[in-house]
């Protein structure tokens, strides 16, 4: 694990904006003026920039119905394609499991726009194993994640993906690449739309996620856009946890045993603050301060240090930005500027 990850209310953005043009979208990143710049996800651009699609290209049996702009798995030669898949994962060679243009052109973009600077931390994002493999369905409506050996390959393809980020944002990192992997789906984890999925799973599929990260010389991040089983979450080894605390902030204090082994582990919680729904609409700068302060309230009242909180915090949108208007998500990041210099006065 990565030491001496002390952000101390630093912010970034979760990875989606409205924007279809790649260079505006990476200049927005900039001009928005995160402490922690990030590459832009584009899903307005196309089906293909979504991000179950963005991270398929090197999947194994794994499909995109170019009239329906959808994916589907089938299995008729699965051996044949596995057999390939892992002569190229073991051979070591990142370049299969990069992100292409078509798929992610604010990656490239944004290395255009970051070219000659350099940040203590910069971030990207990828899709976690959960969420990607119960998305994927067959013809008969399996999902991906039934089939032991594509799940296994959805790991690797993912994992890998995540390191050749690492390598390629270190340039622009003075300290440390932070990676977020994306779970949504396991805002709904526990009820009958995940039954399916044990904790041993979760921690094994996110587990092996975070290794990855982390042994590229990395910080491993878990994104759920809602609520969850925090005590499960935090289990997985993640470094940093970030959620919706603006709707949910309050859960935190319900797992304070978890909690308290992530961040004596050196773990960070990034705080969702911002909402990214039609909630933004009405949203001000004290409103959301009070909420902040009533979600740390939450751990403090039972007896976490409040002064620790808050060097391991982050503050974000609750989530990606991409559903928004152009001028919605401007108001989101100005918010978060702002409330991040009210606190600290």
């Amino acid at each position: 694990m990565y030491a001496g990850f002390t952000p101390s209310l630093m912010t970034t953005g979760i990875g989606s904006l409205p924007h279809k043009d790649p260079d505006e979208a990476a200049a927005f990143v900039l001009k928005a003026d995160v402490s922690i710049p990030y590459w832009p996800q584009l899903p307005k651009r196309g089906f293909a920039e979504g991000m179950i699609a963005q991270f398929s290209e090197p999947m194994p049996c794994v499909r995109m119905n170019g009239a329906e702009g959808g994916l589907y798995w089938e299995p008729e030669h699965k051996y044949e394609e596995l057999e390939r898949f892992y002569s190229l994962f073991l051979a070591e060679d990142q370049e299969p499991f990069a992100l292409s243009e078509e798929r992610a052109a604010g990656f490239s973009a944004f290395r255009r726009a970051a070219g000659g600077r350099r940040w203590p931390y910069v971030k990207g994002q990828v899709t976690g194993p959960i969420t990607y493999t119960t998305s994927i369905q067959n013809k008969e409506g399996v999902p991906l994640l039934a089939d032991p050996d594509l799940r296994d390959a959805a790991v690797k393809v993912l994992a890998r993906n995540a390191r050749w980020q690492v390598e390629q944002l270190r340039e622009f990192a003075q300290e440390a690449v932070i990676i977020f992997v994306d779970e949504p789906l396991l805002a709904v984890y526990g009820s009958s739309a995940l039954a399916s999925i044990s904790e041993e799973r979760v921690r094994t599929m996110l587990g092996q996620m975070c290794e990855a990260i982390e042994d590229a010389g990395g910080i491993s991040g878990m994104h759920v856009c809602g609520n969850s089983d925090w005590g499960v979450m935090a289990s997985t080894g993640v470094q940093v946890l970030n959620f919706d605390a603006y709707q949910f902030g309050h859960t935190m204090g319900l797992y304070p045993d978890a909690i308290n082994v992530l961040l004596r582990r050196g773990g960070c919680i990034a705080w969702g603050i911002v909402p990214t729904t039609a909630d933004i609409a009405g949203a001000e700068l004290d409103s959301l301060a009070r909420t902040l302060q009533e979600s740390f309230a939450a751990l403090t009242d039972k007896g976490f240090d409040g002064a620790l909180l808050r060097r391991r915090a982050m503050l974000t949108p609750s989530c990606g930005a991409g559903s928004m208007e152009e001028a919605e998500a401007e108001k989101v990041f100005d918010l978060l500027r702002e409330l991040r210099a009210r606190l600290e006065r």
